[in-house]
């Protein structure tokens, strides 16, 4: 299929392809059409079952043969290696849409990419634990300070000064592991941020 008719066949696709369909879409259809943009988009070929339940209460049965030709040809332009790794990369789910001889390259491609979408993730998690964890030592520090100012105010008797200073310590000896921590935390992030550069430079291919 050309480049160009592809691209007319997607922006047609884009006015006829619906979730649900009303009675003028289903009598004007261009079923090959419809086929195609679900075949791009991944989708597979028993969507047009939601198709056919729409369009049978307004008597119009949907032609399969025009939608399975269209959706072939849609499921050549995503079913590719390049666009499986795209795919997985984001998070995407497949659901199953290629066909046989097709499926093998894009899900080797999407193998690869969802290896690099999970070492993003790690990175990811990795920073945000450091986050947490010096947002739990910047609140440790201000309680310290406000139970510190508390112990010289007037009118506290001698066993509210011992439970603040008692507080005190252990917020103390809490906030000493939390430094502790960091270390280790910002270690991980480290060994994330390393496994997903090498990860990216194995998969430069797909970007070229």
């Amino acid at each position: 299929m050309t480049h160009k008719l592809w691209l007319a066949l997607l922006a047609s696709a884009a006015l006829q392809g619906c979730a649900t369909m009303d009675k003028s879409q289903c009598l004007t259809a261009d079923w090959r059409t419809i086929g195609f943009e679900d075949g791009a988009k991944g989708k597979p070929e028993t969507e047009i079952s939601t198709y056919r339940q729409d369009c049978a209460d307004h008597g119009v049965t949907p032609d399969l043969n025009a939608y399975r030709l269209g959706h072939r040809q849609g499921s050549e332009n995503f079913c590719t290696q390049r666009n499986g790794f795209d795919v997985g990369m984001r998070g995407g789910s497949y659901q199953g849409s290629c066909t046989t001889d097709l499926a093998e390259p894009f899900l080797s491609g999407y193998r690869d990419g969802q290896e690099l979408y999970g070492l993003q993730q790690a990175v990811a998690n990795a920073r945000n634990s450091i986050d947490r964890q010096q947002q739990q030592i910047r609140t440790a520090e201000k309680t310290i300070i406000s139970k510190t100012d508390l112990l010289v105010e007037d009118g506290l008797v001698k066993e509210e000064r011992i439970q603040l200073l008692a507080e005190i310590e252990l917020l103390k000896t809490e906030l000493m592991d939390m430094h502790d921590q960091l270390p280790l935390l910002q270690q991980n992030l480290r060994q994330a941020q390393r496994a997903y550069q090498q990860a990216e430079q194995r998969f430069l291919p797909y970007r070229q």
